[in-house]
């Protein structure tokens, strides 16, 4: 397959994945906001705990929905990798954020998705991706 082919069909299905994105989105921003403003959690531990929810949701209804790919555990951990690795650069802005802004930390976790999104994004569909028959 051409590399002009095979970016056309990534972008085909950034809609979805973005779909996918939003409803994980709602549940992990709900979840921040009332452990972190409401439960006083720790920034970071709570940043981490809920990324592991949000990692799991959002492998099951893109593996299904948006990639239309076998769940399996191979694929699952190499989609685990590739949110780990994004939580790593998530904690890294985190903390950044966190020493120039003057924001309530339950607005720190939003102002780190449009990065990390864009990471989940582009190695989820590589190691999500349908194999041809």
């Amino acid at each position: 397959m051409r590399a002009s082919s095979s970016i056309g069909a990534r972008l085909r299905r950034l809609p979805h994945f973005s779909l996918v994105g939003a409803i994980v989105t709602v549940v992990s921003t709900g979840t921040n906001i009332v452990l972190l403003k409401y439960l006083h959690t720790p920034l970071i531990l709570t940043y981490v705990c809920v990324y592991f929810i949000a990692i799991n949701l959002s492998y099951v209804l893109n593996s299904v929905f948006t990639f239309q790919s076998a769940l399996s555990f191979e694929r699952m951990a190499l989609y685990f990798g590739v949110y780990l690795s994004s939580m790593s650069v998530g904690v890294v802005l985190l903390k950044i954020y966190r020493a120039v802004l003057t924001c309530e930390n339950w607005i720190l976790p939003l102002l780190v998705l449009p990065i990390t999104a864009l990471w989940n994004f582009y190695f989820s569909s590589v190691f999500l991706k349908r194999k041809e028959s």
